[in-house]
């Protein structure tokens, strides 16, 4: 594993992609390798499921959110982590970027949404998992608003959530 030394972090503020910039601190701790997170800013965000634009002051606290958490990962990773902002498809331009800065490992978050409703709205980390040029680590949060697969299919939760110590 010690191949990794350049690490992009795809986020878009949701709990999910705070946890993968997490994973992707510890990662960078222990390999001594650098982190780009990027935002892109879709033409038309919109809520997930919905054809509503996303309320500007949720939007705001979203964004702070983002921000302080990145301020965090770069408190502990000082020069190590930079980040950008670019405007665009997610896919293409988490690609796009892997691809122009020879990244090494794509850390990126998902939901977990599985059925129709993932078919009807896609999935950005999909979409990154099926095209990537370098491996790519999905993260999901476990005590995320949506049932994991397990959960959906057999009525109970993840074993990994099964067996995490309650917070």
């Amino acid at each position: 594993m010690g191949h990794f030394r350049k690490i992009l972090v795809p986020m878009d503020g949701s709990s999910p992609s705070m946890a993968a910039l997490s994973q992707a601190v510890a990662l960078a701790e222990d390999l001594g390798a650098t982190i780009e997170v990027l935002h892109v800013n879709a033409p038309d965000e919109f809520e997930v499921g919905s054809t509503t634009e996303v309320a500007p002051s949720a939007q705001q606290s979203t964004d702070r959110e983002m921000d302080e958490a990145i301020e965090a990962a770069k408190a502990q990773l000082h020069e190590r982590l930079s980040r950008r902002t670019v405007p665009g498809d997610p896919i293409f331009k988490i690609l796009e970027v892997a691809v122009a800065d020879k990244v090494d490992l794509i850390v990126m978050g998902t939901h977990g949404r599985v059925g129709r409703l993932q078919t009807l709205i896609g999935s950005v980390a999909d979409g990154v998992v099926r095209n990537s040029p370098c491996p790519v680590l999905v993260v999901r949060q476990a005590d995320g608003e949506e049932e994991s697969f397990a959960e959906r299919i057999h009525g109970r939760p993840a074993v990994a959530d099964q067996l995490r110590p309650p917070r």
